[in-house]
């Protein structure tokens, strides 16, 4: 018995109609599965800075860390630093143009003393060696267990994921985050959030085949 095709008396237009349904559903499907694993990366910041803030009810961080890059970040880490009464901030990728000065005259113009605990890191230009320089400040400044590190949104899962792995298994810090809410009713943001995601897949391939020995420049990771 010969068993005939399904689409034996499929027209040409037929088939390229079936063909552009199958490709648009494939699509569809890629972009919700993405944008999913974008409300992830939200639902995880958010239960980060609840986790961040139960932990310092009645205690305070040792050292407060920016991670440069989106708006807000900065003006925040400042808001709580003065919440918790914590002036030992360490800004990490700031441009080397930039001083303490130029950075609190436009959040905090009467800021004086409060400044003189304040850190700059000139050297990290993405998140990878943000974290880097953070890890070296820590290690060189002890007695800073407990850390506070404010950074956007979106931006959270990816710093997590870089500490983990580049932390060594004796050390015993605590690090909490804060996130620095993104407005999604902008385009922009909402682009933001899509790339990131790249990013974190792209971090963690990186991640995983980096010898931390080789310079990072080469890999251009933001």
């Amino acid at each position: 018995m010969i068993l005939k095709s399904k689409y034996v008396f499929e027209s040409k237009n037929t088939r390229m109609y079936r063909h552009f349904l199958s490709g648009v559903i494939i699509l569809v499907s890629l972009f919700l599965c993405y944008s999913f694993f974008c409300i992830i990366l939200l639902l995880d910041a958010r239960n980060e800075g609840k986790n961040a803030k139960a932990t310092f009810v009645q205690t305070s961080p040792d050292l407060i860390v920016v991670f440069t890059g989106g708006k807000g970040r900065i003006k925040h880490a400042v808001k709580m630093a003065q919440e918790f009464k914590q002036p030992n901030v360490f800004i990490s990728g700031v441009h080397e143009k930039n001083s303490v000065k130029s950075i609190m005259n436009p959040i905090d113009p009467n800021a004086t003393e409060s400044t003189d605990h304040i850190e700059l890191d000139y050297t990290a230009r993405n998140t990878v060696e943000n974290a880097i320089s953070t890890l070296k400040y820590l290690r060189s400044n002890r007695g800073l267990n407990k850390i506070l590190i404010i950074s956007s949104d979106y931006h959270i899962m990816r710093i997590k994921m870089i500490i983990n792995t580049l932390i060594h298994e004796d050390e015993k810090y605590e690090f909490y985050f804060t996130p620095v809410s993104s407005d999604y009713l902008s385009f922009s943001s909402i682009k933001i959030l899509y790339t990131e995601v790249f990013k974190l897949i792209r971090t963690k391939l990186f991640l995983m085949y980096w010898d931390q020995k080789s310079p990072i420049e080469k890999y251009l990771l933001n």
